[in-house]
């Protein structure tokens, strides 16, 4: 990457960082419209138009970004992500595995698979596997243990589920006492 096309995407992710998304944005597509594969400019991109709440452009974009950077797990999470938020939990799915395959490591996909498995597809031994796995990289995650132990709770794993959800009301995680008075 040139110095310029440096300055141009360190501009831009400033103004996202102050939540600047449209001048971040015309900076961005000036990064790729010298680079069209510039990884980080498509990454960001893409996340503001997730964020920009426009499901269809931000689909389209997204795969887009993918079509240019394959390899990038951090794309196919942020699909996956979108797609999960749309109530399309077999695409949501098939992106987050996707992310995993690309970087078995991406505990936001991990994270992703869960919820999907979990909240939407009702496989809560699944969604036991992939939060375990995500808390691996932050085991005080408090939203992953409440998840967790809900998903031991309906798994019937009442140990497990009182553990977890003892450390997320240790967390100060809100419903995670409310849950211990209620079921145990």
């Amino acid at each position: 990457m040139g110095q310029k096309t440096e300055k141009i995407y360190n501009r831009a992710k400033e103004n996202l960082e102050k939540q600047n998304h449209e001048h971040a944005l015309r900076l961005f597509n000036e990064v790729l419209n010298r680079e069209p594969g510039h990884p980080q400019a498509l990454r960001n991109k893409a996340l503001i138009k997730v964020m920009n709440e426009d499901d269809e452009e931000a689909e389209k974009f997204l795969l887009f970004a993918i079509d240019q950077q394959p390899g990038d797990d951090q794309l196919y999470q942020l699909l996956g992500t979108l797609y999960h938020n749309s109530g399309k939990p077999q695409k949501a799915l098939a992106q987050f595995k996707k992310a995993l395959d690309v970087n078995a490591d991406n505990t936001i996909a991990q994270q992703g698979v869960g919820m999907v498995y979990a909240q939407m597809l009702g496989e809560h031994e699944q969604a036991i596997i992939h939060f375990t796995k995500a808390l691996e990289d932050n085991p005080q995650n408090v939203e992953l243990l409440f998840n967790r132990g809900c998903s031991y709770m309906i798994s019937e794993h009442m140990d497990k589920a009182e553990q977890d959800l003892q450390k997320a009301a240790e967390l100060n995680h809100e419903k995670a006492s409310e849950m211990l008075e209620k079921y145990f």
